[in-house]
């Protein structure tokens, strides 16, 4: 069913990605050592994950990037006692919805073993599958760390990564940063868009005709207009419309998903020193160039900004999804982030 709100198990339930579904099947035959699947929030990027954890065979483990504080010691303690006991692990809610699982640690026992030791387990127990959604959430030095140290030493081990575009590619995998401990190590990108007004319109139709339900074109091109091409918020709606039976399903939709953005944007700039500029800077984003958006903040904020300080912040919004570039007009990668900012004190 394309309204269930978890991320899809199944790839029948899996709309639209068969290119990228495809080029994942390929590079996991392949057994590449790292694959990145890129896109803002909300495209999918964890059902397409949960998808391949669900038919990859051999040995396998999940990570939630959000709940792992140590990732030297816990993705390696991890794989170790995938390797030692024979068995898959889930480590965190596969649930694309929930933001709740911030910063609370995995509860992985430490191996005692040398790491000589805990290497000969690893290579003896044929090939190993970590996925590991939310990448970007992990502390970048000691991921990219763990990510070369495997990469270099134990083969048989393979990541998939998830997280958006510029901030894992960047930050994580350092795709352009010649003193990253990855950079020039091939890794495969797979680059999820948000479906375009056709597809959306496609998804929305076939999945109100898979529950019997009628909805006119009118309603349907208005949910679009307001979701945009974003499959999480449009698979909200669904659920609202067609299996909640709500009559205002597209109002209650944009409700929650505003609730749910509001949160990310606090969480995100709560440990800033600058909130206000941040949130100066999305509230203006809407298509205009750099110099455009500098002014429009300067003019919110009633103060003038040093371009560097200026710079910093809307890269820092890019990398992290907020943002998006195109063609240097700078726009909010959500269209219920403005709503939301009204929800952010």
């Amino acid at each position: 069913m394309y309204f269930s709100i978890e991320p899809k198990g199944k790839k029948e339930d899996f709309f639209n990605y068969e290119y990228e579904y495809e080029e994942m099947q390929k590079a996991l035959k392949r057994r590449e050592k790292i694959i990145a699947v890129l896109g803002v929030r909300r495209v999918g990027k964890t059902s397409l994950l949960n998808i391949f954890y669900r038919e990859a065979k051999g040995l396998k483990v999940w990570l939630d990037g959000r709940i792992i504080s140590d990732p030297k010691k816990e993705i390696f303690s991890v794989i170790y006692e995938v390797a030692k006991t024979g068995e898959t692990r889930i480590f965190g809610k596969i649930d694309s919805l929930n933001i709740s699982a911030f910063g609370i640690g995995l509860n992985v026992k430490v191996a005692s073993e040398s790491i000589i030791e805990m290497e000969k387990k690893i290579s003896a127990s044929g090939n190993i599958t970590v996925f590991i959604d939310e990448a970007q959430k992990i502390d970048i030095k000691n991921l990219a760390d763990v990510l070369s140290y495997f990469y270099d030493r134990l083969p048989n081990v393979s990541f998939v990564l998830s997280g958006s575009e510029v901030g894992l590619v960047e930050h994580v995998l350092g795709e352009n940063d010649s003193a990253h401990p990855l950079y020039g190590r091939h890794i495969t990108k797979i680059i999820m868009k948000r479906l375009d007004k056709n597809r959306a319109f496609e998804f929305l139709s076939n999945g109100f005709k898979q529950l019997n339900i009628k909805e006119t074109k009118d309603e349907i091109y208005r949910a679009i207009d307001e979701l945009d091409g974003l499959v999480g918020w449009l698979t909200l709606y669904g659920y609202e419309k067609a299996v909640l039976k709500n009559n205002n399903a597209l109002e209650k939709t944009m409700e929650l998903a505003a609730n749910i953005v509001a949160s990310e944007i606090i969480n995100f700039t709560n440990a800033l020193r600058n909130k206000k500029l941040y949130l100066a800077i999305l509230r203006n984003s809407n298509r205009i160039s750099w110099n455009e958006l500098k002014t429009r903040t300067e003019i919110t904020l009633k103060e003038q900004l040093n371009p560097k300080s200026f710079s910093f912040a809307v890269e820092k919004l890019v990398a992290c999804s907020f943002l998006e570039n195109e063609n240097g007009k700078y726009f909010r990668s959500d269209p219920l982030i403005l709503k939301a900012l009204f929800l952010v004190k």
